[in-house]
């Protein structure tokens, strides 16, 4: 019922947006008025005001290595249909580790995953043009270091469709 409801209320919307296509520049069914982003690319998802809306994928990995397991591929490769599909997104790659090791090892470590993740976007057809990487070694964390569980928390590469 619920569905339905969202589904007649998005059509509505759709119809009053294409009755008035001056009154919605970008086609992202928000009025000019109240679109803080007037150019957003076609076809991505976008919040209440206009903006895009980002899409946030962590792929994760053991300890010192840059191995992506089979889960973690098949993330990879749903985000790749999705940048295929919808051709507006720009996309932001960022490699971490935890603090076990040397800090250069580390910050080389995080590299090798960041450029591990790209590729095999790249692999999957993503247009390398709009893949940016970056690599911070154990100077991000998003856990403590001093557990097994945050540890393994740390060691990922951040996907950010924007």
């Amino acid at each position: 019922m619920l569905k339905s409801i969202l589904i007649s209320l998005l059509c509505v919307t759709f119809l009053i947006s294409a009755q008035n296509p001056k009154d919605d520049i970008d086609n992202d069914l928000v009025p000019n008025h109240k679109d803080k982003c007037p150019n957003t690319p076609e076809g991505v998802f976008v919040t209440r005001d206009g903006c895009t809306k980002p899409i946030y994928r962590n792929i994760y990995f053991d300890h010192g290595s840059v191995y992506i397991s089979d889960k973690f591929k098949k993330i990879i490769l749903q985000t790749s249909i999705l940048l295929n599909e919808v051709r507006g997104y720009k996309v932001m790659i960022s490699g971490h580790t935890d603090s076990i090791a040397d800090a250069k090892v580390n910050m080389y470590l995080s590299k090798k995953r960041a450029i591990a993740v790209k590729n095999m976007l790249i692999e999957n057809k993503v247009d390398k043009n709009n893949i940016s990487i970056s690599w911070h070694g154990e100077t991000m964390p998003v856990s403590s270091n001093i557990t097994h569980v945050g540890r393994s928390e740390n060691r990922r590469v951040n996907i950010i469709l924007k």
